[in-house]
């Protein structure tokens, strides 16, 4: 156990090697090597010479009201900082640059502080007011996920922390990960108590060390260390406090104490699971998801129920996480919702976004966006987007035809039943609409100056009865059917047609949009007197 008179944890250590210094004290500071940014915080830009300017730092946003402190998004809505240091950023706003030089700016909303065997430790997730959408270019840190965490031993790091100008730039100091702890040690952080905590650390020398070396000075408390992986900035640590090492000889020394993230992995993730993130491993294995739509209703139709259904499915043989999907509508087309079992939802605008904290290789998920009655359009196009941690993003727009329908027909009428005649002529809602009739204006005529109504007519010993008839009857479920009877009592009507009856349809002339004429022909018999249409819809 390191003695406590030796330990200052960073939000109230007082610098030892630089007294005017206030930050991350690196031994050969060069703006050019070490600022993160320039033209920083009015209008900040990617230092390109910065020592891990290849890197994606997007995700190490700093803290508006004194930006030199600075923190690590860790999902689309979680940061991580050090608990003992989390008041002086509570409610405050983050601010974070993309590689196009856009910055995105969120507010601290809460904080969960993370345990370790369920005594609470120096480690908080912080929670921002909203998502950061994935297209803004702002990108949350992996961190290193290794089967043996001391592995990460010797590895080379970077140090995010306070520039050494007081509300100056942020800056990137370069090390090596001395020693990563593997038994949990419990330190008096002062007013936020005695907390448990799993550390990893890395050194500054009094005599002799490299350039780039850094010590952590007060106000860094929170800002993240990284392990240069692959390429990429794989989160390793938070940063915490500094003890001092005094050896006999010239070999004392400063150690730098980080929380070891990899350790808090799994607290991490029951704290992030319920809003559908996982902690992002820089080593989860290439999976693949792929995509399909239907819809429940065949056909759909416009201004009536509506369910089109995703199925996304896990192909890889792999699991995978922070899974995405963005359902993306057109202004007026939105659905009523957009769901699944066990998804969580946001939306926004035209965009639907469900969440998942993880998915099995080979599971199938199913979600529905529902309309209680779909567009009044002819067709719907959304844009479905998918991605996970660990499979690339894809998307497709599914092209959905709505066909035509007597709910969208009717639709502003005062009176919209089938059954209803606004215009009080005997012609209800749906004779109105299979003929081609105005249901508010009671005319007998349709525009073409024919009649709106079925006319019998009798001619050489031949009975025609005719009527309009929509040329997309089928498409639209509308059946038109003659009856026949002989004294036009209740029981006597039957749909049996009479012998030699012939049926016929022509187009009008002059033309009526949509409509032809049908004839329904038969020779005269006293048992076929009297004809009636009948009209059934089924949509």
């Amino acid at each position: 156990m390191i003695p406590s008179n030796l330990i200052r944890p960073l939000a109230w250590c007082l610098p030892i090697l630089a007294p005017a210094a206030r930050g991350l004290e690196i031994r050969d500071y060069d703006p050019a090597d070490h600022d993160r940014f320039t033209n920083f915080p009015a209008a900040p830009v990617v230092n390109p010479d910065q020592l891990f300017a290849g890197r994606d730092l997007s995700g190490v946003g700093w803290f508006v009201a004194e930006p030199d402190i600075q923190m690590a998004l860790v999902s689309r809505r979680h940061l991580l900082f050090a608990n003992h240091f989390y008041g002086a950023v509570a409610g405050g706003e983050v601010r974070f640059l993309n590689a196009a030089g856009t910055t995105v700016t969120r507010t601290i909303a809460g904080r969960n502080i993370v345990t370790l065997d369920g005594e609470a430790s120096d480690l908080v997730l912080v929670r921002l007011d909203s998502p950061i959408d994935p297209a803004s270019g702002v990108s949350p840190l992996p961190y290193l996920d290794l089967a043996d965490p001391t592995d990460a031993e010797g590895e080379t790091i970077g140090i995010v922390g306070r520039g050494p100008v007081l509300g100056g730039t942020g800056v990137v100091g370069r090390d090596v990960l001395e020693d990563v702890e593997t038994f949990d040690r419990t330190i008096d952080y002062g007013g936020v108590g005695v907390l448990t905590n799993r550390y990893c650390h890395f050194d500054f020398p009094l005599n002799g060390g490299t350039a780039d070396e850094g010590l952590l000075q007060s106000g860094d408390s929170g800002s993240p260390t990284f392990v240069d992986w692959s390429g990429t900035a794989a989160l390793v640590g938070v940063h915490s406090y500094i003890s001092f090492i005094d050896t006999p000889g010239p070999n004392d020394k400063w150690l730098n104490y980080d929380l070891f993230v990899p350790r808090y992995v799994d607290q991490l993730n029951l704290l992030l699971a319920p809003e559908g993130y996982r902690m992002r491993p820089v080593n989860a294995p290439i999976t693949t998801l792929a995509g399909i739509t239907a819809t429940v209703q065949d056909p759909p139709r416009r201004a009536r129920p509506l369910t089109l259904v995703f199925t996304l499915g896990n192909i890889g043989g792999d699991l995978t996480g922070n899974v995405e999907v963005e359902f993306d509508f057109a202004p007026g087309e939105e659905p009523d919702s957009v769901s699944g079992a066990g998804w969580v939802g946001e939306s926004g605008g035209g965009r639907f976004t469900l969440r998942r904290a993880t998915l099995a290789a080979g599971a199938i998920e199913t979600l529905e966006a529902s309309w209680s009655a779909a567009p009044l359009v002819e067709s719907i196009q959304p844009g479905i987007t998918w991605r996970s941690d660990s499979a690339p993003q894809e998307s497709i727009e599914p092209l959905i035809a709505l066909s035509p329908s007597f709910a969208a027909w009717a639709d502003g009428l005062a009176e919209p039943g089938p059954g209803d005649d606004p215009d009080g002529d005997d012609l209800a809602n749906l004779l109105e609409y299979a003929l081609g009739g105005d249901p508010e204006s009671g005319a007998m005529q349709l525009p073409n100056g024919e009649p709106a109504r079925p006319v019998l007519t009798l001619a050489g010993g031949v009975a025609s009865y005719r009527f309009p008839e929509r040329i997309d009857a089928a498409e639209r479920g509308l059946d038109y059917s003659v009856e026949f009877s002989s004294d036009l009592s209740g029981g006597s009507w039957t749909s049996t047609p009479p012998p030699g009856l012939s049926s016929n349809a022509v187009a009008y002339d002059p033309p009526l949009a949509g409509f032809v004429k049908r004839s329904v022909s038969w020779p005269v018999d006293d048992d076929f007197r009297f004809a009636r249409l009948v009209v059934t819809l089924n949509e």
